[in-house]
Order: C-alpha cells, then structure tokens, then sequence
C-alpha cells in the first residue's frame, strides 16, 4: 500500500512539473557605443539632433553664400558621408568652414594630428592655428564621435573634456572622399574641419610644429 501511494505521488508531481510554464528568456542587447558612457548628458542632445542643427545652419544662409556653398561640396553637404569611416594616425592638414548666420567663414591650412588607438577611442590634436582643440574619437558604425576642448596651449591636450564645460565641445567625425574626412560640430555657428592626410615623407616635421 505504501509503494502505491508513492508511485501515486510521483506521477502527480510529474504531471505538475510538465504542465509548469517555463522562465522567461532574458536576452541582452549589444553594449552601448563607448561615448554614450562617457560623454555629459546634455551633449548627448547636441549629437544626436546634429542633422537638423546642420540643416538649420544651411537655411540660414543668405544668397552671397550660394558659391561658396556649391565650391565646397560634399564637405558642406549633411548626406555626404561614405561607410568605413577609418582615420589613419600621423598628421593632417586641416582647415575650417564656418556657417555663422547669413555668411561662410574660411580659415586658411593648419595642421592636427591623429594620434595611435587607445582602448576603445583616438586622440585628435589640432597642432596649429586658432581654436586649439584636443580630445578623443570614439568610433560609432560609420562615423566617430568627438568630445573634446579647447585647449589653453598648441598642440596640448591636457585639458579633458568635462573639465571646463565652458570650453567642451562635441561633434562628428565622417568619411567624405578618398583620404578626405570632416568634424562636424554644432554651436552658435556650426563648424565643419576638412582633414586630409600629409604625405607620408612630410610626416616627421608636420608632427613636431
């Protein structure tokens, strides 16, 4: 009698288990890009509306900029940007377009500097010039993500973003053309970089101005 009743029992814990509804299947997502975890909460704004901030800085533009914006091209055009987005370190020759209001602003050739891959991000230097930026490039699918600062000093990058809220910025870094990039960043006036690589037997000197 007693070997019935746990035979009895057996079968009925048996049928309760197959008839018990299984735990959910939690899956995790990919980790987010390193910049978001880096970067200050409001800037993450800046960055993801950069399109419509670029398009606002194109209608603003009165009609004396209409030849200056068709000689620039693609480096003023939003949906220029080509896949494999890639930066090879050494140094490059980097201008600025600046679209303030109803006019273009051009500055003349200086040079920055890409620096070797750390961790996750490349150091960008800008060497020479007005406006001495340094920070890192966070690689986002086809494009980088910039934060950095306006440094006190050339070719220094001692100064971290987050520091001095006064002098971040932030911005985008894409491919527009062989061996051609830009750094796009929103503001008051919305700046546009053009880099483009130095020969390689200029390297050495353009690195140490």
């Amino acid at each position: 009698m007693t070997r019935t009743i746990i035979a009895g029992l057996m079968l009925t814990l048996a049928g309760c288990a197959t008839g018990r509804t299984p735990p959910p299947t939690v899956t995790m997502g990919p980790p987010p890009p390193a910049w978001r975890t880096a970067i200050v909460a409001d800037d993450v704004d800046r960055i993801e509306q950069l399109p419509g901030a670029w398009a606002t800085a194109r209608q603003r533009l009165g009609r004396r900029a209409t030849t200056t914006i068709r000689t620039e091209g693609d480096l003023l055009r939003a949906d220029a940007a080509l896949p494999h987005p890639a930066l090879p370190p050494g140094s490059y020759k980097c201008r600025l377009v600046t679209m303030a209001r109803v006019a273009v602003r051009k500055t003349g050739s200086f040079f920055c500097y890409i620096g070797d891959e750390v961790g996750d991000r490349i150091s960008f230097t800008k060497q020479t010039g007005p406006t001495l930026l340094g920070g890192w490039l966070y690689p986002d699918g086809d494009r980088y993500v910039f934060m950095g600062t306006r440094q006190r000093r050339p070719g220094n990058a001692a100064l971290g973003y987050g520091a001095d809220r006064a002098r971040d910025q932030v911005g985008v870094v894409e491919r527009i053309g062989p061996f051609r990039w830009r750094l796009a960043m929103p503001g008051e006036a919305f700046e546009v970089y053009e880099l483009t690589p130095v020969p390689v037997e200029q390297q050495g000197a353009t690195s140490k101005s």
